[in-house]
């Protein structure tokens, strides 16, 4: 794929619009700076390499990061050009429009302030996910049948595989050994362990093999319209059970971190609030 399509799929016109706002509103100067860091001038506002350099992403190839930069200079000439044409014949913005550029400046200031007094990553100790984990226990429950398996998808009948999953006790040590779990497959199931999920939601095919529920029992090969498939049922949890904590302990971090972040944010605005003057006139929305 080329460059030019990687950033039409990465940065769409609303990107594109969002930026032209940001640089009308940031990016400009007009002051005359250094001409080794102008990308572009138009009347007296100028477009600074420091302010399109801040969009372009660090990890895009070269290629990619220079016509990407080249898109964002000619958007912001665009604008600028047409903005300044429409100055000259007295257009102005409505309150409504100014109200958006206001609101743009105010949650960007916003964002660094929360960057500079909020921790960047919220601490959560093992001691916290097992508490969670323990007095949250409904949050956890299956609500439906659930099995653990270990999937392998062939397009044909592989005689090698085959005699060797026959003599194998660990599907997935077979995959992993023929490196079949980094094989991209036309089908929705990767090959590899799936983890647990729910056994209605599964293939008919896949149902039918595993109606018994034998555990660790290979079954396959599986005939579908798409290949053959390999099942190996690791484990089998009824509805109503409650999920281990090491199935949901990454879950609960991050839920802990949310909401530490939430507590902070929230803290931060009520110190903001004793020091700024505020009123609302919530009687008056029609």
């Amino acid at each position: 794929m080329s460059a030019r399509r990687i950033i039409k799929r990465l940065f769409g016109p609303a990107f594109l619009l969002l930026m032209g706002l940001w640089m009308a509103t940031l990016a400009c100067s007009e002051e005359r700076p250094p001409m080794g860091e102008v990308l572009a001038r138009v009347g007296e506002q100028y477009l600074l390499r420091s302010a399109v350099a801040s969009q372009v992403p660090a990890d895009l190839k070269p290629e990619a990061r220079a016509i990407l930069a080249r898109e964002i200079v000619e958007n912001w000439v665009n604008q600028q050009v047409l903005a300044q044409m429409a100055r000259k014949e007295g257009l102005q913005l409505t309150d409504a429009e100014q109200w958006q550029i206001d609101a743009l400046r105010a949650s960007l200031l916003a964002q660094q302030l929360i960057r500079k007094k909020l921790p960047a990553d919220e601490l959560v100790s093992e001691q916290e996910i097992q508490s969670y984990y323990q007095a949250h226990q409904e949050e956890f429950r299956r609500e439906f049948d659930e099995v653990h398996l270990v999937h392998l998808y062939l397009e044909k009948v592989d005689r090698a595989i085959q005699k060797e999953i026959r003599a194998a006790s660990s599907l997935l040590e077979v995959i992993q050994k023929n490196f079949l779990d980094k094989q991209v497959t036309p089908i929705l199931e990767p090959n590899g362990d799936l983890g647990y999920v729910v056994f209605d939601n599964l293939r008919p095919e896949f149902k039918r093999a595993l109606r018994f529920r034998r555990l660790g029992r290979i079954y396959g090969p599986i005939k579908t319209r798409d290949g053959y498939h390999y099942l190996q049922l690791l484990d089998s949890q009824p509805a109503g059970s409650v999920r281990e904590l090491a199935l949901v302990k990454e879950e609960i971090r991050q839920r802990l971190k949310m909401m530490k972040y939430e507590n902070h944010l929230r803290d931060l605005i009520a110190q903001a609030k004793k020091q700024i003057p505020v009123e609302t006139f919530l009687q008056n929305i029609h």
